[in-house]
């Protein structure tokens, strides 16, 4: 097992680290010989010549690297090498390790200058517009077998493609080919493989939560595969090798659903959605990736490719700038993400400048694209796993959150209905007691007989008897108040009309109308636009106020300072209301926003429901939220977050 997988990694260096030679290559041992540092290349003019003319040009160039690449171009490329052939007994391939080349016409001749090539020459024809059932071995790189004589041998090569003039190659003997063909075949499948299962995984758990964020990933895999498919060959030898003119538009659409895949992703995994500038600009990345699809039948392929590897370089580079601004703010699935992602996007571009011809190709280059996806695709399940663990903790959090609300609103109406029935009964039992005295007057009346009835017990009988109607009377006034009141502790939203207004404006009349009493410390910005209730906010204000002025202690000689701080970030105002009174005990500050809770109930005969009315109308109204705490003054403070636009 050992010595296979030795075997294995020599096999690798050996196709990985090149071989330098002189300008012609002599051929005397077995194995897999570079040809690149003997190539020689002469670009040909829009009108093409034939071998014959192109044997005698004298502006033949060196291409003087292993792995040639010479960008687009709009003319078709010669090349050609001198072999020397001291190897007669093996069988010979010229390997050409880059499919996306539409035709590659191969002549091995005996001679240099060429005179007549159907007599000198040995011809053959590849390409991937050419069906791949014409190809001698499955593969989707370019295997040609080659027959040369003893001595020297002369390889000319026309390459006429609409994409990137690459052309890494090869020569090889069978042993060493179909060493280097199973290798090739088994990381080849291995990656097809994991990108499938990683995808199926993905789809998986979206099934399972319905997070769509989990199906763009899935879709992100997939079209990657074909993306990849397309560009190494395996979609033309697997899935239309009948059909060679599709390879003209196979990877052009599979980039695009690839980059559509990548926008979506991206905005969803890390949630961009929320901010409208940042939205918008990977819209419009979304819109140009839709608008190359549309185009791909108008714009000729080699004007495309270019096209959509600058747009694939905005996209990957503006997900990582993003990815990495999220890292900053300590969100953990986006540290994973932006590794994930720098790996990748180090992997995409190297691609895309070797395509473009600004690099050279290497291994790394040529390979840096799988690597890289490959760790990526690892890094980034890992992120979505983080991410399914945080949506779990989020979740129970909210549960959590749900049951206690849902136990102090318990609490809360508890409070209510003891602090009903404790502010009701006092009327109630007087107009019990006085239709009792009033019950026991009339049975007096009717049981005496009129003349025994002298006119001082009348009239005070009368008069107490009118006693107890004023007692009733006001008794009833009394719960007719209360019930005013309790039916104010209702929020109902028709009864606060929604406008968009200016706060400040607000403040400063509750100021203006209590100036002469408190001493008020205002900061908050020049103007305050919400589109919110201003009669809501007039409410709170009202009540805030007058809780401080109540509980206010009497003995004290200072003024009642109050303190009004708003700021306003993230898209919400951030109020923080304080004095400089005795504020509650730690254990009573719980109790503040319950019903009936009041420290002013005997001397200003208060009913404890206005701070609960304001916790009401900030949590069901405004959809805020309210905190109590003690003020650095020794008094209350209140701290209010409310939404600049509150949905109805």
């Amino acid at each position: 097992m050992l010595g296979r997988l030795f075997n294995t990694l020599a096999l690798l260096l050996l196709f990985a680290v090149p071989d330098l030679h002189a300008s012609s290559f002599t051929l005397n041992e077995p194995g897999n010989h570079e040809l690149g540092q003997t190539i020689e290349y002469w670009q040909e003019s829009l009108d093409r010549m034939p071998l014959e003319q192109v044997s005698k040009q004298t502006t033949w160039q060196a291409a003087a690297t292993d792995k040639i690449n010479l960008g687009f171009s709009t003319s078709p490329y010669w090349f050609k090498t001198a072999i020397n052939n001291q190897q007669t007994h093996l069988d010979w391939f010229l390997r050409i390790t880059y499919p996306p080349l539409d035709y590659i016409n191969v002549y091995v001749c005996n001679s240099e200058i060429i005179t007549n090539r159907e007599q000198q020459c040995a011809i053959s024809h590849w390409g991937d517009r050419l069906p791949f059932h014409k190809r001698v071995r499955f593969n989707p790189n370019y295997v040609i077998p080659v027959s040369f004589e003893p001595g020297m041998n002369y390889v000319y090569l026309e390459v006429i493609t609409e994409g990137s003039y690459q052309l890494p190659i090869s020569l090889t003997d069978k042993q060493t080919l179909d060493d280097y063909l199973s290798i090739n075949d088994f990381f080849r499948g291995g990656y097809l493989t994991l990108m499938l299962a990683m995808m199926l995984y993905n789809f998986f758990v979206y099934s399972m939560t319905r997070s769509i964020t989990y199906l763009f990933y899935s879709g992100f895999i997939f079209t990657f595969a074909i993306f990849h498919m397309t560009y190494e060959g395996s979609g033309f030898q697997f899935l239309w090798p009948r059909f060679p003119d599709f390879n003209q538009f196979a990877m052009p659409i599979a980039f695009v659903f690839n980059q559509v895949f990548t926008i979506l992703f991206v905005v969803n995994f890390l949630n961009l959605k929320s901010i409208k500038r940042i939205s918008n600009y990977f819209n419009a990345l979304l819109g140009l990736s839709v608008l190359t699809l549309i185009l791909i039948p108008i714009i000729p392929y080699k004007a495309f490719i270019p096209i959509q590897n600058l747009l694939s370089i905005t996209i990957t580079s503006s997900a990582f700038y993003f990815s990495l601004k999220y890292w900053r703010k300590k969100q953990s699935s986006a540290r994973l993400f932006t590794i994930a992602w720098a790996v990748f996007i180090t992997g995409t571009i190297t691609a895309n400048l070797r395509t473009l011809g600004v690099l050279p190709t290497n291994f790394f280059t040529q390979y840096g694209y799988q690597i890289g996806s490959f760790i990526e695709i690892i890094l980034l399940s890992l992120a979505l796993g983080k991410r399914i663990q945080r949506l779990q903790l989020d979740r129970i959090h909210a549960k959590q959150a749900l049951v206690h609300e849902k136990q102090e609103k318990m609490i809360a109406l508890q409070q209510l209905i003891t602090g009903v029935c404790h502010e009701m009964n006092t009327p109630i039992g007087n107009i019990s007691l006085s239709n009792s005295y009033l019950s026991d007057i009339t049975d007096q009346f009717k049981n005496c007989a009129p003349s025994t009835l002298n006119a001082s017990d009348f009239h005070e009988r009368m008069e107490d008897q009118a006693i107890a109607i004023s007692t009733i009377k006001s008794s009833i006034s009394a719960l007719s108040s209360l019930t005013n009141i309790f039916r104010s502790m209702k929020i109902d939203a028709e009864e606060h009309p929604k406008s968009r207004f200016d706060l400040n404006p607000l403040i400063l009349d509750k100021v203006n109308l209590f100036k002469h009493q408190i001493r008020f410390i205002l900061d908050f910005p020049n103007q305050i636009t919400i589109n919110s209730y201003p009669s809501a906010f007039n409410l709170i204000f009202d009540q805030l106020i007058i809780n401080s002025l109540d509980h206010y202690p009497k003995t004290n000689l200072s003024p009642l300072i109050i303190s009004i701080k708003i700021q306003a970030t993230n898209n919400k105002l951030h109020i923080i209301f304080s004095d400089n009174g005795k504020n509650l005990p730690e254990k009573e500050l719980d109790q503040l926003f319950l019903p009936f809770f009041t420290k002013a109930r005997g001397i200003n005969k208060k009913l404890g429901l206005g701070m609960y009315q304001v916790k009401n109308i900030v949590t069901d109204l405004l959809n805020g939220t309210i905190e109590s705490s003690t003020a650095e003054t020794g008094g209350l403070q209140l701290s209010l977050s409310i939404p600049y636009d509150v949905q109805s």
